[in-house]
């Protein structure tokens, strides 16, 4: 049985009743598998301090962000948010640690201040300070922080503030969602909290789906793949994967997950090797004949060209953006390499996905 849609899609919401964010991106980025999605339409304290850039994180419970009290290398490149500078900062918490698991560890300051969404809503929000990074990944992460939109209450820490439906509670919002629009040749997009933007998809290829079982201390918005297909040019089809748990994080970039799955599927994709991971200018991804991706999803198809699976990391260089991912056991996620090409709607209320295509010519 299909889900039943929504009412702000009978009744569409007004753009002006929702929050807008927008979101940028570098042209090319660096491959550790972090989503190189960000927006710097967020301010925090009193006054505001807007000079860091936030990543909206669908694979996470945690809200953070880098601060001044960090010493370490993999805290030097960022930006900083400041505690001392903000009048309304409160921290009456010791330190701890929070694991990331194969990305390292953060070392926070649990904390409470004003957050500022393009002087469109203000709202006291709980968030970790960081005080200390671990990893190499969080040196090379674009991001200087990030916002957590998990996909249920997490158990774990329940005095944590969840901004978006701290929003719909407080009135700034109607509906507990979150939509993503990015168009990658402009590289410029947008995060709509409370609504869609309607003018940005075509609304007949809506597509709702409900969120499969999870367990309570996970924070993923998990879905069902019917299937993943790898069509070659010469129309031959191989099946790779099917009815697996999928997640849709847009705090990665790269497909990600169990090992046995992302071996397959590299295996499938280069031909068993006969086709390299990496490529190098002067060869080119088209000199190689990779597959067209076919996701089927809820009974929908969304096709991936070999283009838009591999990541540019530099002018003159491509990577497959498959990537083993530790504690993801019979498990497969991808961010924006998928999502880039899609508009998704996270609906925390519901517990619904819905992706639609894309207007790209506006």
């Amino acid at each position: 049985m299909k889900p039943k849609p929504p009412k702000y899609i009978i009744e569409p919401i007004s753009k002006e009743k929702c929050i807008k964010i927008a979101l940028k991106r570098p042209e090319f980025e660096p491959d550790n598998g972090a989503t190189a999605w960000y927006t710097e339409d967020i301010g925090i304290g009193t006054p505001s301090q807007y000079q860091c850039k936030f990543m909206i994180d669908t694979g996470t419970k945690n809200t953070w962000v880098s601060s001044t009290a960090c010493t370490t290398d993999a805290c030097k490149p960022h930006q900083k948010f400041d505690s001392k500078l903000s009048s309304s900062f409160s921290n009456n918490v010791p330190a701890s640690k929070i694991d990331f698991g194969a990305w390292g560890s953060m070392s926070v300051l649990f904390s409470s201040d004003y957050f500022h969404l393009t002087n469109q809503a203000k709202l006291k929000v709980n968030f970790d300070v960081s005080i200390e990074y671990n990893g190499k990944q969080f040196e090379e992460l674009i991001p200087d922080g990030g916002v957590g939109i998990p996909a249920h209450y997490p158990t774990v820490n329940p005095s944590s503030t969840l901004l978006l439906p701290a929003l719909k509670e407080n009135g700034d919002i109607q509906n507990s969602i979150v939509s993503f629009w990015y168009n990658r040749k402009k590289l410029q997009g947008e995060v709509l909290m409370g609504g869609i933007d309607f003018d940005k998809i075509d609304p007949d290829s809506l597509n709702i789906i409900s969120l499969i079982e999870f367990p309570s201390d996970q924070e993923c918005w998990l879905i069902n793949l019917q299937s993943l297909d790898g069509i070659f040019p010469d129309g031959n089809t191989e099946r790779i994967l099917s009815n697996v748990a999928f997640a849709l994080d847009t705090g990665s970039s790269q497909f990600k997950g169990d090992a046995d799955f992302i071996n397959h599927c590299k295996s499938v994709i280069t031909s068993n090797g006969k086709f390299p991971e990496k490529i190098q200018s002067p060869q080119r991804i088209q000199d190689f004949a990779y597959p067209t991706l076919q996701l089927t999803i809820n009974g929908v198809i969304y096709p991936l060209q070999p283009e838009q699976y591999f990541i540019q990391v530099s002018p003159t260089e491509w990577h497959l953006a498959f990537q083993f991912l530790a504690d993801c056991e019979n498990e497969f996620l991808v961010g924006t390499t998928f999502l880039e090409t899609v508009h998704s709607t996270f609906d925390f209320d519901n517990k619904y996905i819905i992706l639609a295509n894309p207007k790209f010519d506006l």
